[in-house]
């Protein structure tokens, strides 16, 4: 059976933990938004690590997607499900740990952002193109979408929709 890969950020949860970590480090000190575009140009996994290290998120109270998670827990018990983010590694734990759904973790750290392109070169490298199916929500998502089987999709835009359904399989959340 082929592995379920979820993402997490406007998937899985309905926020963006980059942009939430940001927000709350901005708040706690804003004289960093001066250091933050230094950080940035090293990388946006750095960027990530970098914000991780200063600010910490209660991922219980995080906007859990309730359908996504009934959608994971109606999976066979034999298919490996996977957590692969583009989210830190740090807050990405976190949410492997408290919601105790998926079977392995996939996320960036501060030398590699896996997002887009990124995340589809690791699932094939991992589990060989056409070998995985996969739970996303934006356009960003279109390369993995493209490299697993079933493109399974959550509050997409039916331009992006429309473009994935003329060579994969599609499902809605």
């Amino acid at each position: 059976m082929k592995p379920l890969i979820v993402d997490l950020d406007h998937t899985l949860i309905h926020t963006d933990l980059l942009q939430k970590s940001a927000l709350l480090l901005l708040k706690k000190n804003p004289f960093f938004i001066f250091i933050m575009p230094f950080w940035l140009i090293k990388g946006k996994g750095y960027l990530k690590d970098k914000i991780s290290q200063r600010i910490t998120i209660d991922v219980s109270l995080l906007p859990y997607n309730q359908k996504v998670i009934k959608y994971i827990k109606n999976q066979p018990k034999e298919r490996e499900i996977v957590l692969a983010t583009a989210s830190h590694k740090y807050y990405a734990k976190q949410v492997f740990d408290f919601l105790n759904l998926f079977d392995k973790l996939m996320a960036s750290d501060k030398n590699f952002n896996l997002s887009s392109q990124n995340k589809a070169n690791k699932l094939i490298e991992i589990y060989g193109k056409g070998n995985f199916d996969y739970i996303g929500d934006h356009k960003r998502d279109i390369p993995v979408w493209l490299a697993g089987e079933v493109a399974i999709m959550v509050n997409v835009n039916k331009n992006v929709k429309n473009f994935i359904a003329k060579t994969k399989k599609i499902e809605e959340i």
